[in-house]
């Protein structure tokens, strides 16, 4: 079978195409390739004119570097190949569609919210299977784009709460969008191809678990590892430079590496969340409607008074290893359904701490804490999820819980302090991996911590309970090293 013509876009030699025409089918395509250091799309259409006869159908492609649209969206090639019937056009379709996904090519097709490529009318439309959540959110935005917007009032909320809103939610932002090659808008998480849907950061945990599988099996080679991590790469585009000792450094290859990756990923799906119907309030920095968002009650602990002094100094004169933190702020925190589920009939109830990356306070406020996925401890690679299993973990040791913390732009960074009924508790010396309970007739874990007196595998004191409802966060500490 003889080759279509591919003319250039706007050629003007090329057969005239009527400006009025529908979109009959179309895809965006996407492949990281690690070894070959490729990170390219491929948008492919199939277009049907009105009112025209022959020619009247095309199969318009845009493809390029997909580096080259952050600074350039119209960066890349466009073609159109011209056809008189949809049955040569959607066979031409299938012939380029199975060509760029077969094994020799290797693209994968991305699922967008809205697309940034391709030709002026398939821009700001969805893109490959959208999934439920996503639908929702766009037909949220499209109902509420008939209402004009309500002008902006002054904030009802206290100043030191709004400066705490304003700055989780800039840390989130900022840590995502130096990670992945994308930014936030008024649409979402918008990468240089398009707006990513739920479903397409769902595909990328998949290949995450994947990942992570592989490495744990030490039977896989460097060239599985390099596969993998250009397919994650493909379903969720990340900044990772374009010489090949920053495509090289970019390989998943350790468990740091994968519960980073993890982290990112959870970031994306919490800021997603958090968005709301409206899809813009990690847009538009209103911060009521940020605090709106974040579904949790939040209050000022004024500094001087008697609530303030007590759970500074419980911070302070808790810890064992170092003397170094200093409290800046305390707030009051309740998440409304976590409070409503704490299973206050475990008993044994005690305050404990639970720190965390910065960009992460959004979402813990927002979900709470999650059983983990993967953990990376005090620069150990700990197997399966931690020392104890598959739990949450919590310390009674401030510095213990500084360490898992990071600072934010004012220097300050965040732990919790939670109410954890660990009832009757089971004691542990010896690391024990697998955990996904703690054994019969116990309600907790506790790994003890190494002293002269006693010989441990733990380093610090680890409480680890394996029932969301079993804790409930309370007080919310800003503080300095």
């Amino acid at each position: 079978m003889a080759s279509v013509k591919a003319w250039k876009f706007n050629d003007s030699a090329a057969p005239k195409y009527s400006s009025d025409f529908d979109i009959v089918k179309r895809a965006v395509l996407q492949v990281t390739d690690i070894k070959n250091n490729n990170n390219k799309y491929y948008g492919i259409e199939l277009h049907q004119a009105k009112g025209q006869k022959a020619d009247a159908f095309r199969v318009f492609t845009h493809y390029g570097r997909t580096d080259d649209l952050e600074t350039n969206p119209d960066a890349g090639a466009k073609e159109c190949r011209f056809f008189d019937s949809l049955a040569e056009a959607e066979s031409e379709y299938s012939k380029i569609y199975k060509s760029k996904t077969g094994a020799s090519k290797g693209y994968k097709e991305v699922a967008l919210a809205s697309s940034k490529i391709g030709s002026q009318k398939a821009r700001g439309g969805s893109s490959g299977d959208v999934d439920d959540k996503t639908l929702a959110k766009i037909q949220g935005k499209k109902a509420e784009g008939a209402a004009a917007p309500a002008a902006p009032k002054k904030s009802d909320l206290a100043s030191p709460i709004q400066d705490l809103v304003k700055y989780i939610y800039a840390e989130a932002t900022n840590a995502l969008t130096t990670t992945v090659a994308a930014k936030i808008t008024a649409n979402g998480i918008e990468t240089p191809l398009g707006v990513l849907t739920v479903g397409q950061i769902e595909k990328g945990e998949e290949i995450l678990a994947e990942l992570h599988k592989a490495y744990a099996s030490k039977k896989s080679s460097k060239t599985k590892l390099e596969d993998l991590s250009g397919e994650f790469y493909t379903a969720i585009p990340h900044r990772i430079g374009r010489t090949r000792e920053s495509i090289s450094a970019a390989i998943i290859d350790s468990l740091e590496s994968i519960n980073q990756k993890q982290e990112t990923l959870q970031l994306m799906k919490d800021m997603l969340a958090v968005n709301g119907e409206g899809g813009s309030v990690l847009f538009d920095d209103q911060v009521d409607q940020q605090y709106k968002a974040l579904g949790a009650e939040l209050a000022y602990v004024e500094q001087g008074t008697a609530e303030w002094k007590e759970w500074a100094e419980f911070v302070v004169k808790s810890q064992v290893k170092s003397k170094t933190i200093k409290v800046e702020n305390v707030y009051k925190v309740r998440r409304p359904g976590e409070w409503d589920s704490f299973d206050g009939k475990v008993g044994g109830e005690r305050m404990l701490f639970h720190g965390s990356r910065i960009q992460n306070w959004v979402g813990l406020l927002t979900r709470g804490i999650l059983m983990p996925k993967i953990a990376v401890s005090m620069g150990v690679n700990r197997t399966d999820a931690g020392w104890l299993g598959n739990g949450i973990y919590f310390g009674d040791a401030s510095c213990t819980s500084a360490f898992y913390t990071t600072p934010g732009k004012k220097k300050t960074r965040f732990m919790a302090v939670a109410r954890v009924g660990l009832g009757k508790r089971k004691e542990f010396t010896k690391i024990t991996y697998g955990l996904n309970a703690p054994p019969d007739g116990f309600d907790s874990c506790h790994g003890l911590r190494h002293t002269k007196d006693r010989t441990s595998q733990f380093e610090d004191d680890e409480f680890v309970i394996y029932r969301q409802n079993q804790q409930r966060l309370e007080y919310l500490v800003e503080f300095k090293v």
